[in-house]
């Protein structure tokens, strides 16, 4: 194994100072008064010899790394990947790289997920955070430029970038009910004390109540994450067999709704015809599936570029407005046939 070029390799061969190369390294070579021609030297060798800083050693000196952070439930739900692939590409544009995590819904995960995201001295960190209140994460957050995204907490000074959860759930709903459904179940997953969950589920309960229409329990179903493929056909079995299916299903999040339209077409039941089905999120295969499905859209670039726009701000010491701290962002009913009453 070949030897890393180091600094001092670097300052030997040129018969210059280590800090010398560390400054025309850093762009700092014209202010401390280096000539452009030794410059041109030091960038030469540097190229010649293939020399790679050390990232996390220049951060202990420099207290920047040019990295951030991005800690979600999953990587693997579409949703946070799509989100991942915008914040990598405004993160890219200015410099800045990312290193992602899955807490995969596990609190003391999470914890030791920033913990060593702040060892490995990150400039920021955005998060997806599974903390039942924000106490969890409070300290380890105090004195590092965040954002907290899609997982909201109440009465906290960082700023947060969300969607409105309940205005979604309410057009899902209404779309279900102005369909004629009336036999209406809900799919949960838990942790249902996470604020997107809880907000879309009291939501659409709420709004179906003001139709005079309840959720009786057997259709008020919860399913773990662990293992939710398996749990939503089980619990979609169980129903057909004891012949107390509902005439539509509302799922709070893609993966149900996938889990669900799979666990439909195993159990032969073609939505709309002998139930209907929306989700809250929405996929691009959900257009072209069959049947298509409805869902309520989020805006995955708006949410991507407004939490690092907000943390590049911190990071550069930039004062950030109190009414700046919340954005919430607007959602779109998408109609589709797996939801929409044929004659």
């Amino acid at each position: 194994m070949s030897k890393k070029i180091s600094l001092a390799d670097i300052a030997n061969t040129l018969g210059v100072s280590k800090t010398l190369v560390s400054l025309v390294i850093n762009g700092k070579g014209n202010d401390h008064g280096i000539s452009p021609e030794t410059q041109k030297r030091v960038l030469k060798k540097i190229e010649e010899l293939h020399y790679s800083p050390n990232v996390l050693a220049r951060g202990f000196r420099t207290g920047k790394t040019n990295t951030i952070g991005l800690i979600v439930s999953d990587i693997a739900n579409r949703f946070y990947s799509r989100i991942a692939r915008r914040v990598e590409d405004y993160a890219w544009d200015k410099g800045y790289s990312v290193v992602i995590c899955s807490t995969d819904e596990n609190v003391e995960k999470e914890k030791q997920q920033i913990k060593m995201l702040r060892e490995r001295k990150v400039d920021g960190l955005i998060i997806s955070s599974s903390q039942e209140n924000f106490e969890g994460i409070s300290k380890l957050l105090n004195d590092i430029p965040h954002v907290l995204i899609d997982r909201t907490f109440n009465n906290i000074e960082s700023p947060q970038v969300y969607v409105d959860n309940y205005r979604g759930a309410q057009l899902a709903a209404n779309h279900l009910v102005s369909q004629g459904n009336k036999k209406i179940a809900m799919l949960s997953i838990t942790p249902e004390y996470i604020s997107t969950i809880r907000e879309r589920s009291e939501a659409f309960a709420t709004s179906l109540a003001e139709s005079g229409i309840t959720i009786p329990a057997q259709w008020d179903i919860h399913i773990p994450f662990k293992n939710m493929e398996s749990a939503v056909e089980e619990r979609l079995q169980i129903l057909k067999e004891s012949n107390n299916l509902p005439q539509a299903i509302f799922t709070l999040n893609n993966n149900l709704t996938s889990y669900c339209l799979m666990a439909l077409r195993k159990l032969s039941l073609s939505p709309p015809h002998d139930i209907a089905l929306i989700g809250f999120d929405d996929m691009l295969y959900f257009s072209f599936t069959q049947p298509s499905v409805s869902a309520i859209a989020q805006p995955i670039d708006q949410i991507g570029e407004k939490a690092f726009d907000l943390l590049l701000r911190q990071i550069n010491r930039e004062n950030i407005a109190t009414e700046e701290r919340l954005v919430k962002l607007p959602v779109e009913l998408i109609i589709r046939d797996s939801s929409t009453k044929t004659s």
